[in-house]
């Protein structure tokens, strides 16, 4: 498979957002962080590191994901980079394909963002 393919791959599971059929959970406390100060999260085989600016009042995220490296290998994937613009106040969930997802929430007046991942648990709804 091409670099290009499976970059497409993983840019596809990574980037769904929170699906009808699944619940979440907090599995980690929350890491808040300030505009232009970088975060680094590791998700199993994941390594996210990203930033945010705020603009008129929304946190403008961008986030790169790839696989977590080990040792020296060069890495077979691609990271993929994601931007999201996130309304204070409001948030956005990144799917990282491996029953995780990255929950980023933007602070009143954009002034901060917070990051939990969150472990994603069936969903099955109340019997009628």
């Amino acid at each position: 498979m091409s670099a290009i393919k499976k970059g497409a791959v993983v840019a596809a599971m990574l980037a769904g957002f929170t699906s009808i059929g699944a619940g979440i959970a907090a599995s980690e406390p929350s890491t808040t962080f300030k505009p232009l100060h970088g975060i680094s999260l590791h998700v199993g085989s994941k390594h996210a590191v990203g930033y945010f600016t705020p603009k008129n009042g929304v946190c403008e995220l961008t986030l790169v994901v790839g696989e977590e490296p080990a040792n020296e290998e060069i890495l077979g994937v691609t990271p993929t980079r994601f931007r999201a613009s996130v309304k204070a106040g409001q948030h956005v969930r990144f799917d990282t394909g491996e029953g995780k997802e990255l929950a980023f929430y933007c602070a009143q007046s954009a002034t901060a963002m917070s990051v939990s991942t969150m472990q994603q648990t069936a969903y099955a709804p109340a019997a009628r």
